[in-house]
C-alpha cells in the first residue's frame, strides 16, 4: 500500500459491520467515535460544545479547537495517510477539520464516501466543500452522473451471527418508511395473498398510518437482530427509496449470507453478481412469484463475498490517488 488509510466512519451498527475486515488492519484505522480519547472528560466537554441543544440558544464559538482530536494514533511506518471521510462527518469538516489534517499530515490525502443519497445526506451543498477533497466517491449512479463523482459501490464485511430463537420466514423486509410506505404495503399484501410466512418491520410511520396488518410498525431492530432475521429467512426484499440508484446494504447481506432477493431495482440487472436464479427484478408487485422464494434451500452462492470487502476499497483508493 502506498497509503495508510484513517476511516472517520460511524458508531452506528451496520457500519461498524461493514468495515469489520478492517478493525485488525496495520495499515488501517476505522474510528467511530466523534474525537480520538478515551477520556470520558475530554468527551464530555466535547459534548457540552457541540450539542445542538446547547448551540440552539447561543452558536458557541471556537469549535475549531476539536479538530486536533480528530485523529491523534500512529502508524508503524511514514506512508503518507488517506482520511476517508463519511458524509456524517459533517460537523468536522464545516469546522476546518480537513484543513487542519492536511497542515499537520504533509502529502496526506482526503476522500470523502457518500453512502446515502448525496440530497438526503448530511453534507447536501456538495459545490460548497468539493475543493476540500482530492476524491469524492458515491454508492449511487444517478448521483455520480449528477454531481461529477466516482463510483464505489458499497462495502461489507461478513460477522458471526449469533443463535436465536427468531421463528423462521420466507421473506424478510426492514426498513424505514420514508416515501415508500404503500409500495411496500402492496408488495407485502401480494406476499401475504400468495400463502408466504412474512417477516416486515418498518419504522418512521406516523401513529395515524399505523394499521393492524401484520407488519410490525415503529419497533426498532437492531443490526445484530437484523442478522438473526436474515439467517432466518428464505429471502429478502429490497424496495428503493424514491430517486435511489445504487446497490444498498441489503444487496451486500443477500451475498454474504446466501439469501435470494426481490427488489425493484431495474439496474441491479446490471450488477457483477446478478443471476436471475438469485434475484428477482419487479416493476409490479403482481409480478412477485412465491415459488421464487420456496424453490430450492434457500441458499444461493453468488460468488462474490470478496469483492465486498473494505480492503478492495482501500487497494481501489491506493490506485487512483
Amino acid at each position: 500500500m502506498k497509503y495508510n488509510y484513517v476511516i472517520l466512519g460511524s458508531e452506528a451498527d451496520f457500519y461498524m459491520a461493514s468495515y469489520a475486515d478492517l478493525f485488525n488492519c496495520s495499515y488501517a484505522k476505522y474510528l467511530w467515535r466523534r474525537i480520538d480519547t478515551d477520556s470520558p472528560i475530554i468527551t464530555f466537554l466535547y459534548r457540552i460544545h457541540m450539542s445542538p441543544i446547547t448551540n440552539k440558544f447561543i452558536e458557541l464559538p471556537m469549535k475549531s479547537i476539536w479538530n486536533r482530536w480528530v485523529f491523534r494514533e500512529k502508524f508503524d511506518n511514514d506512508n503518507p495517510i488517506c482520511f476517508i471521510f463519511f458524509a456524517g462527518r459533517n460537523k468536522e469538516i464545516n469546522n476546518g477539520a480537513i484543513y487542519y489534517l492536511r497542515s499537520k499530515y504533509k502529502n496526506c490525502k482526503t476522500v470523502l464516501f457518500y453512502q446515502d443519497l448525496v440530497k438526503k445526506s448530511a453534507l447536501p451543498q456538495i459545490e460548497k466543500i468539493r475543493n476540500q477533497f482530492d476524491l469524492i466517491l458515491s454508492f449511487d449512479q444517478l448521483d455520480v452522473k449528477k454531481y461529477n463523482l466516482l463510483y464505489y459501490p458499497l462495502v461489507y464485511s461478513k460477522t458471526d451471527i449469533k443463535k436465536s430463537d427468531i421463528p423462521k420466514s420466507d421473506i424478510y423486509f426492514v426498513g424505514k418508511a420514508k416515501d415508500r410506505l404503500e409500495d411496500i404495503r402492496e408488495v407485502y399484501s401480494r406476499l401475504k395473498d400468495s400463502g408466504l410466512k412474512c417477516d416486515f418491520h418498518i419504522t418512521g410511520v406516523s401513529p395515524e398510518d399505523v394499521r393492524e396488518d401484520g407488519i410490525v410498525y415503529n419497533m426498532p431492530v437492531s443490526y445484530e437482530e437484523n442478522l438473526q432475521r436474515i439467517k432466518a429467512s428464505k429471502c429478502m426484499l429490497e424496495i428503493m427509496q424514491k430517486g435511489g440508484h445504487g446497490y444498498t446494504l441489503r444487496y451486500c447481506e443477500a451475498i454474504m449470507y446466501d439469501k435470494k432477493i426481490i427488489t425493484n431495482n431495474p439496474e441491479i440487472k446490471e450488477a457483477p453478481f446478478y443471476s436471475e436464479q438469485r434475484i428477482q427484478v419487479f416493476e409490479n408487485p403482481h409480478e412477485i412469484t412465491s415459488d421464487f422464494v420456496l424453490e430450492g434451500e434457500g441458499k444461493v452462492d453468488y460468488g462474490y463475498k470478496d469483492k465486498l470487502s473494505p480492503k478492495r476499497l482501500l487497494d481501489f483508493l491506493d490506485n487512483k490517488l
